[in-house]
This record gives structure tokens, sequence and C-alpha cells, in this order.
């Protein structure tokens, strides 16, 4: 098992976010957004981290095959209150080396707090994403 400062050097260090806006016709708006974050690894490593996530209520997916070209495991996050749950675990203070953790931060606050729903908070997240 992993301490909760492990926990948050792996995120730092190890961890790729990703935010996607799709268009979704059934939405409101007409986009959704889906942040996800991704651990790439060994199959050992990755199943104790989920472990670790499990303690601390993070839900979690593992495929042991990314895709056809990529034939590696993957651990990959997507629940929203999980997400939260580790936006909450890392301090704002730390950075990490591909500068993804304070606009994937804002995006995760802004779709906990319901404003991705409206069209001020879709800008908002475009804006973060460079589409506008």
């Amino acid at each position: 098992m992993f301490s909760k400062d492990v926990l948050v050097g792996i995120f730092i260090g190890l961890a790729n976010c990703e935010i996607r806006v799709e268009s979704d016709y059934r939405s409101t708006l007409g986009y959704t957004i889906k942040p996800k974050l991704q651990i790439r690894g060994e199959m050992p490593f990755l199943r104790q981290i989920e472990r670790t996530f499990h303690q601390h209520g993070i839900h979690s997916h593992i495929r042991e095959i990314e895709s056809k070209l990529r034939q590696k495991p993957i651990l990959t996050i997507s629940r929203i209150s999980s997400l939260k749950t580790i936006v909450d675990m890392i301090p704002s203070a730390y950075f990490d080396a591909r500068n993804q953790w304070p606009d994937f931060r804002t995006v995760v606050e802004i779709m906990c707090d319901k404003r991705h729903l409206t069209l001020g908070g879709l800008d908002e997240i475009l804006k973060i994403k460079g589409l506008i």
C-alpha cells in the first residue's frame, strides 16, 4: 500500500490528465465534458495503486491492454467524484512536469459545481482547452 504522499507523487509524476469535449445531441448545450486521469505502468504496480485507491474511496479501472497499437496496461479514473477526491488530495502549490494539473483542477471544480451545464461554464472549459 502507498501512503498519501506517495500517491501525490504518482499523480504529479506519472498521471496523464485528459479533458475531452465531445458533441452530444442529448445534452442541452450540445456538448459533454469528459475528464479522465490515466496512469500507465506494469500490472503489479497498477494493482497496488488500485488497492490504495479503494482505501481512499477512489474508483478506477485497469485494462491489461490499452489498444492494439499499445499493448501495455493502463489504469483509468473517470468518475467525477473520484477525480474530486484526487484534486483535493494534491496541494495547489505543487506543480507537475507537463503543467496539466492547474487546468485539470479548474475543470473538475467547474464540473463539481455543475457549472459545466451552463453556457458560461462550457465557455470557460473551452478557453482552458484552447478551443476558443
